[in-house]
């Protein structure tokens, strides 16, 4: 199955690159970088090995780096799509922002669906 990093995902991980590289330089920013990747990756092994994320519907999280971050992901037909990366020790997503970050999700099932009974 394909891998598919959304775009907020794109930004999520250059956004977590540059805040390790402030924190202790391009050595820790690789390697966590990596990290996220690696688990990445291996989501294509069991793309259910998360449990549902009981706050989104179709929506999968998974706890990665020691808990260090959640990647937010769901399942279709032809892809993994990597819908959100997020720094564990920040706020719990709210309701408003999680509209806003699976919004696109919604739209991608119905043109799925479309796609699939034309």
């Amino acid at each position: 199955m394909r891998i598919k990093l959304q775009a907020q995902a794109r930004v999520d991980l250059i956004e977590h690159n540059d805040y390790f590289r402030e924190l202790g330089g391009a050595a820790l920013a690789n390697k966590m970088t990596a990290r996220i990747k690696g688990q990445i990756m291996s989501i294509n092994d069991n793309p259910n090995i998360a449990p549902p994320y009981e706050l989104a519907p179709g929506i999968r999280r998974l706890v990665v780096a020691r808990g260090a971050f959640l990647i937010f992901y769901r399942v279709s037909l032809s892809a993994i799509e990597i819908m959100h990366i997020r720094r564990a020790e920040r706020m719990p997503v709210s309701e408003q922002e999680l509209t806003k970050l699976f919004s696109i999700n919604k739209e991608s099932n119905k043109v799925l669906h479309d796609n699939q009974t034309s």
